[in-house]
């Protein structure tokens, strides 16, 4: 039998760009991660603004103190944000952890979260996600974009583009 031999170039360049691509779709799942992260928070937060929801604020667990019933008139009320009105601390308290975390080989993490500061904010944040929920629209309502995000990036990654911020 006769021999058979081939040469095969380029083995070295093809790896070298594989692995480029890699790091490529590395840093476009952390930037997407980041986006969908503060866009779901975007949402959440902007299903507590607007007319009020309810019109009366409840007693108070802490103190007691009666409930206050406002019938919705006048429209102004002086109090922050209003009866119903999700406002101040607890709008504030919605945020994104403040970077992807690298939770193995191509793996990120980030979260959106309410609270975090314990304590009694965190037994109205649950009272008033049970009675009225503000979190899990916002995050059904981000849902349906989120996905484009990595999308865009990925496709960008395998490309050869710039992934953005």
């Amino acid at each position: 039998m006769g021999e058979f031999g081939a040469v095969i170039r380029g083995v070295g360049e093809v790896s070298a760009k594989l692995g480029e691509m890699q790091v490529a779709a590395n840093e476009g799942t952390r930037v997407a991660l980041g986006k969908a992260t503060s866009y779901t928070r975007t949402r959440i937060r902007g299903g507590m603004r607007g007319a009020p929801r309810w019109a009366h604020r409840g007693a108070d667990p802490t103190t007691g103190a009666s409930a206050v019933n406002t019938g919705r008139t006048p429209d102004h009320v002086s109090r922050s944000g209003g009866p119903g009105r999700l406002t101040g601390s607890l709008y504030g308290s919605i945020r994104k952890s403040r970077k992807p975390r690298p939770e193995g080989v191509g793996a990120w993490s980030q979260v959106v979260m309410s609270g975090g500061r314990g304590g009694f904010q965190n037994r109205y944040k649950a009272k008033i996600e049970g009675d009225f929920p503000y979190f899990k629209p916002g995050v059904d309502k981000a849902k349906p974009k989120v996905r484009s995000f990595f999308e865009a990036s990925w496709a960008a990654a395998v490309n050869g583009k710039r992934i953005g911020r």
